[in-house]
């Protein structure tokens, strides 16, 4: 039998709405890691949440792997080291802070180990309860970033178009500091470097553990799973996507993200 690997993104595909992870989900990816499958947590959470989850799943052993904050940071599972890591330039991080306080957006970026913000609000609470995830206010990042972070993240908890607003305002200052911007939901529109994406991640994996295309999975529901999707030979697509998330599948699970449609794609192409 040869060895398969399938990608599977966290919110909304392999956590239910309520950011569990169902028995059977957690059961079907026991039973494909014990033959000899491959399972690569592929999110765009950072570093410590994404962490917490793979604990979770027992995905701690030799040959397990993460891509987080949408193939920004790539991490040995077992032996607990960074693989991969790719910042966005420290630079730019002021002026896109200040663009978004314009647009009454919520900007934060991370440190190794938390997020950072400069103003405690609905936004990075719901963020932090939701990821698991610690966050310091502070008065200015600038003065706590020593380093490249990982990315910058701009949420809008209520209204979508108004983060679409922003985006298409930033394009042209993007495309200068060499960024990508991209939905990981309604909620979170998240800016990397260039060509950083969870499609790189995958290749990246892919490469590292010698798997060839025609073995590889993916599994999402959201724009920031496009590169992902397209990078590997079976991409599935979540019900509960949204239908323009739907071409690019080859694959429309039966069952959502709260029924276990992990579960489902396991046992239709890994079992």
């Amino acid at each position: 039998m040869e060895k398969k690997i399938l990608f599977v993104d966290l919110d909304g595909t392999l956590l239910t709405d309520s950011k569990d992870i169902t028995s059977k989900n957690l059961e079907a990816i026991h039973q494909a890691t014990e033959m000899g499958h491959a399972i690569v947590v592929t999110t765009g959470r950072p570093l410590p949440s994404t962490a917490k989850q793979i604990e979770k799943l027992g995905l701690t052993t030799p040959g397990c792997y993460a891509i987080t904050s949408n193939g920004a940071l790539i991490y040995d599972s077992h032996t607990k080291e960074t693989i991969f890591y790719k910042g966005v330039h420290r630079d730019c991080i002021r002026e896109a802070f200040d663009e978004a306080y314009k647009f009454g957006i919520h900007p934060q970026t991370y440190s190794k180990t938390e997020v950072l913000c400069e103003h405690d609000n609905e936004e990075i609470q719901y963020y932090s309860s939701s990821t698991l995830v610690s966050y310091k206010i502070v008065e200015n990042v600038m003065d706590v970033l020593d380093f490249d972070p990982i990315k910058i993240l701009f949420i809008d908890l209520h209204d979508k178009s108004h983060l679409e607003k922003f985006r298409d305002h930033m394009v042209p200052w993007s495309q200068k500091n060499h960024l990508d911007m991209f939905f990981s939901c309604d909620m979170y529109l998240e800016f990397l470097p260039e060509g950083v994406n969870k499609g790189s991640g995958v290749r990246f994996i892919s490469n590292y553990l010698n798997v060839p295309f025609e073995n590889t999975l993916a599994a999402g529901d959201a724009e920031n799973d496009i590169t992902m999707l397209q990078a590997v030979k079976t991409p599935c697509v979540m019900k509960n996507s949204r239908p323009e998330m739907y071409p690019y599948g080859v694959y429309i699970t039966e069952q959502d993200n709260n029924h276990s449609g992990i579960a489902e794609i396991i046992e239709k192409f890994m079992l």
